[in-house]
């Protein structure tokens, strides 16, 4: 009887950390996927404009995750970010509206989801 139970919590154990392993493998795989996706972004000259004061760039932000997620294509225009950034945002921006998405300088009609990015750039989700 107790041998049985041993191997009933045995069998359980390893269950268990078959589970979790799967588990943290797709969160890695995902993490990797989102950084491979901003890398591609990134290397396809999108930029997006935005303030932390916008509740549409908070928005687009949580479509990415989050900020840190984005932060590589990602310009902070409020002063969240660093001052250099303010100050690019006001060289570099054409409309003066946040968010403004450009992909090589020019300006994208689309408040920058990570689906329309993808298909304007070939970039993979």
């Amino acid at each position: 009887m107790k041998k049985a139970i041993l191997i009933l919590m045995a069998t359980a154990l390893v269950i268990v950390g078959v589970v979790y392993a799967v588990n943290i493998e797709e969160k890695g795989d995902k993490n990797n996927s989102d950084h491979s996706f901003i890398e591609c972004l990134a290397d396809s000259g999108v930029i997006i404009y935005g303030s932390s004061t916008c509740p549409t760039c908070t928005k687009l932000e949580r479509e990415y995750d989050d900020y840190e997620t984005i932060k590589f294509i990602y310009l902070d225009c409020s002063g969240r970010g660093t001052t250099g950034e303010t100050v690019r945002c006001r060289s570099e921006m054409k409309t003066n509206v946040v968010p403004e998405v450009q992909i090589k300088g020019e300006v994208f009609d689309d408040w920058g989801s990570p689906e329309n990015l993808s298909e304007e750039t070939g970039c993979r989700l």
